[in-house]
């Protein structure tokens, strides 16, 4: 703010009613220069935003060392006309500068159109420039600033006070008009920022003073630069990391304080929310709707929610009021995902173990639906826990005869011999803390987290060993079948592996047969064509396993040159409805045995499964109807001695 009035003092210089001290002006620039480097160094993408910040801050230094310069050429013994109105220009110009360059950065966070921002700056260059071409003329004719020939000066009317008026006032507007655009937290922070700049100005002017103009504009400039380059929340969603999260269920563990925990995963949601400008409305209103009490979190496509827990129905009520408006909201855009709520408890001792229960237990939801953890999920999570990390231990150690990895296996029925003379070797892990564990529960956990091979490999040298045991004893055994996943059979080594272990016990090839299943990519289907071709040189059997379920592909069924067809029990079940469906499986079985497959059907447990496959062509039959999974030591039980 310039004095309205000047006089000249017996020195000669120009003194003024109004104080100044360059103090204010100094620490602005220092703080802009540490800026700089800051955002130089931690900024990770060199991109708009950083280019706006920059030109902010060299536009506060230049408006500081402008002020500086112009406040002492006023008080120098000899006055330079010149310097004081280039200085007085790029000062005011560099303060407008600022608070147009501010209205920039806001625009993109708060969803200003591009057409709407591009006529705002058109706008802002015409008033700029003619607010200069104003000051120059009125300073040549007298109306606005000048000094006059005895060296009194004259602040007739300061053209930039409507510029800094106006768009401090946009500035208020954007903020305001668009609160539901940005997250809470960054809201208020903006506008506390510009309140205190206001303040700071108001109270400059009642004290007559003009020390302090630079740091009133450097303010909003530091919320800027904190909220939004070292702000921890996430701006699209007000969302904190995951480190925030670890670090608040640490401190209520300690402090005994119960939380409730709140999930919800939204497949491909942070591409989905950049995209679309209605969910991203639809999300703030929901979100300044219902979180107004506890912190949201942010991992992935995952969004946690944790606030205290409260005692009686109110805040059930209220969760159940945000389950609902979420369905609602979900209508709309018709988005899978997975809603979790659990609470803190004394059972749990690690702030990781609730991320890790909220992974396990979406793995067995379905899309859509809301799950509320108990203490069986607790039990069951902790119990997953330890078969884990006995399956990391068994990966590690790579024994192929660890004792924790049991064969069992299902005889198989061979309709033609009428005797037992293949059978199925099943997984199954015996651990010292909770015994015989069956696959369902730890055969997913070891495929997800990459311990599936080595339990595979274990399986087939212990089979091959059964084998063995069972020729040197003279029993008749045509194979054992072994099931690969197509994550085994990944692997470059697979090929030479299997022979190695069946080398390595000393059976004949043909006495090891391998299942499969088919795989939907393109690139495993040709890598298991050409491993497949390269094991049965050796004379390795190989089945399709689980036809009739999820993908069949005919086209690639033939041309993969499986030995064998294993119809899936749900084929078993479907022919066994009425005389449309058993005609339907009875031509594949029939079209398969035609081409000169053999046909095996499993899951028969009683005379009529067994009657309907033999009548559609099944050459072999598996089932509870001639056993249930037995240790593998058993299977001589089944068999006939060899002539």
């Amino acid at each position: 703010m310039m004095p309205m009035n000047a006089i000249v003092s017996t020195s000669g210089h120009i003194s003024f009613p109004w104080n100044y001290t360059p103090v204010g002006d100094i620490t602005v620039i220092g703080l802009c220069w540490l800026m700089f480097i800051l955002l130089l160094q931690t900024y990770l993408q060199r991109d708009k935003n950083l280019m706006l910040l920059v030109g902010i801050l060299l536009s506060t230094i230049v408006s500081a060392t402008s002020g500086i310069i112009f406040q002492h050429s006023m008080a120098a013994p000899t006055i330079c006309l010149g310097l004081i109105y280039s200085t007085r220009i790029l000062h005011n110009i560099s303060l407008v500068l600022i608070l147009f360059l501010i209205i920039r950065y806001l625009q993109d966070p708060l969803w200003i159109r591009q057409t709407v921002q591009s006529v705002y700056q058109k706008r802002t260059y015409a008033l700029i420039i003619l607010s200069v071409a104003v000051d120059i003329i009125g300073t040549i004719f007298h109306f606005t600033f000048y000094v006059d020939g005895d060296g009194t000066v004259h602040n007739v009317f300061n053209i930039y006070s409507i510029l800094y008026s106006l768009m401090t006032g946009s500035i208020f507007f954007l903020i305001i008009k668009h609160r539901s655009r940005i997250i809470r937290q960054v809201f208020w922070g903006l506008l506390g920022a510009n309140v205190i700049s206001v303040v700071i100005m108001l109270v400059q002017g009642l004290f007559q003073q003009v020390s302090f103009t630079g740091v009133a504009y450097f303010f909003p400039v530091l919320a800027i630069i904190f909220m939004f380059h070292s702000n921890p929340f996430d701006l699209d969603t007000g969302a904190a990391s995951d480190t925030y999260f670890h670090q608040a269920l640490t401190n209520a563990i300690e402090r005994n304080q119960k939380l409730v925990i709140l999930s919800c995963n939204v497949a491909n949601f942070s591409k989905l929310l950049s995209e679309s400008t209605d969910l991203r409305a639809e999300y703030h209103l929901f979100f300044r709707t219902h979180v107004r009490k506890g912190v949201l979190y942010r991992i992935n496509d995952r969004l946690i929610l944790t606030f205290p827990k409260e005692e009686g129905n109110q805040q059930a009520e209220h969760i159940e009021k945000m389950f609902e408006s979420f369905e609602n909201s979900h209508k709309k855009f018709d988005l899978d995902y997975k809603l979790i709520q659990m609470e803190t408890t004394p059972d749990i001792a690690k702030a990781s173990d609730y991320l890790h229960i909220v992974e396990d237990t979406e793995n067995s939801m379905a899309f859509n639906t809301i799950y509320r953890i108990g203490e069986k999920d607790i039990s069951k999570y902790y119990g997953s826990i330890y078969i884990l990390s006995e399956l990391e231990d068994i990966a590690q150690r790579k024994d192929l005869d660890d004792p924790r990895v049991n064969v069992f296996c299902q005889p198989v029925y061979n309709i033609r011999t009428d005797c037992y003379d293949t059978a199925e070797a099943l997984m199954r892990l015996n651990l010292p803390q909770c015994g015989m564990v069956p696959p369902d529960k730890f055969i997913p956990l070891a495929e997800q987290y990459g311990y599936i091979h080595t339990l595979s490999l274990i399986i087939l040298n212990k089979t091959c060993g059964a084998i063995r045991t069972l020729i040197e004893d003279n029993y008749s055994i045509n194979r054992i079948s072994v099931n690969f996943s197509t994550l085994d059979i990944r692997y470059d080594s697979f090929c030479k592996e299997v022979q190695q272990i069946i080398d390595r016990n000393l059976i004949p090839y043909e006495k090891i047969a391998i299942e499969i299943t088919e795989s939907r990519s393109e690139a495993d289907f040709q890598i298991m064509k050409a491993k497949v071709e390269e094991l049965q040189k050796l004379g390795i059997k190989f089945y399709l396993d689980d036809f009739g379920t999820g993908y069949s592909n005919f086209e690639r069924i033939m041309e993969i040159p499986f030995d064998i067809i294993k119809f899936d029990r749900s084929m078993t079940i479907e022919s066994a409805k009425n005389e449309d469906s058993f005609y339907m499986v009875s031509t594949f079985a029939k079209m398969f045995s035609n081409l000169h497959y053999s046909v095996l059907f499993e899951g028969i447990e009683d005379d009529r499964d067994e009657e309907n496959c033999v009548k559609m062509c099944a050459r072999y039959l598996q089932g509870y109807k001639y056993s249930k999974p037995i240790p593998i030591e058993e299977l001589n039980g089944f068999l006939k001695k060899a002539s």
